[in-house]
């Protein structure tokens, strides 16, 4: 590809972004015959250029219809933050539904991934998160009961951390997470309004407060199509391994 061409493909792609950030989500682009004569371009390579952009999931192509605007996944940077302020930080109201609360007695598995004893009682609840009203994830949670005295069902419309810190002084420190794709159950799938054969990413978190003591488990059913994940990656990791090598 000549330098000229290049500088036409990055240009053309700058005019398309600029045309799906002027319309709403589902609204119909222009047809490429109309864009190619608006730009006095060729139509292959406005379509080249569009085709990059389906590429990256911005817009689709329906057969016999046209190119569509797509939902945007909300990208949410791997850390200690909640669900209730990741959405909050995007303009968006944060709430949640309780499907399920109940007090269990801790079997051995969950005994040793929260380092209690055998039987401990144990806070287990469902929430179906939303924001602005749509369902983005299903959140399961185990909690020691005696860490959260008179911790009820009504309590638990919002942020968790923020409920832990504020009424019991326990502020998360770390967390162990684990992240897969997977196609969820029915129950969940019919929350998620998802399609049958659509992924969702599984997340698994431990997280343990500023000392190091476990306070909760839990696990996280997330919209594949609307949830994307990133990661700052120090180099602690990578300067352990050269260190052993050098050792």
């Amino acid at each position: 590809m000549s330098p000229t061409q290049a500088s036409m493909r990055h240009s053309l792609r700058a005019r398309l972004r600029e045309l799906i950030a002027a319309a709403s989500v589902g609204d119909r682009l222009p047809s490429e015959r109309d864009l190619s004569a608006r730009w006095g371009v060729a139509r292959m390579t406005l379509r080249r250029a569009v085709d990059a952009l389906v590429a990256e999931g911005i817009v689709e192509r329906r057969h016999g219809s046209g190119t569509y605007v797509t939902p945007q996944p909300f990208v949410r940077l791997l850390g200690l933050t909640s669900f209730s302020q990741d959405m909050r930080d995007r303009g968006l109201v944060p709430s949640s539904r309780l499907l399920a609360f109940r007090v269990v007695p801790a079997d051995g598995t969950l005994a040793g991934q929260l380092r209690i004893p055998i039987g401990d009682p144990v806070l287990s609840f469902t929430r179906l998160r939303l924001a602005s009203g749509d369902a983005m994830a299903v959140e399961t949670v185990w909690i020691p009961q005696k860490l959260v005295p008179g911790l009820g069902g009504g309590d638990l419309g919002g942020s968790l951390y923020e409920l832990l810190a504020e009424r019991y002084r326990i502020v998360t420190g770390a967390a162990k997470v684990s992240i897969e794709p997977v196609l969820p159950e029915p129950r969940v799938r019919e929350l998620l309004a998802l399609d049958d054969e659509q992924a969702c990413l599984r997340i698994r978190m431990v997280d343990s407060d500023t000392r190091g003591r476990v306070i909760m488990i839990a696990h996280c059913i997330y919209r594949g199509d609307r949830y994307q994940l990133t990661a700052d990656i120090s180099g602690a990791a990578f300067s352990t391994i050269q260190a052993r090598r050098a050792g």
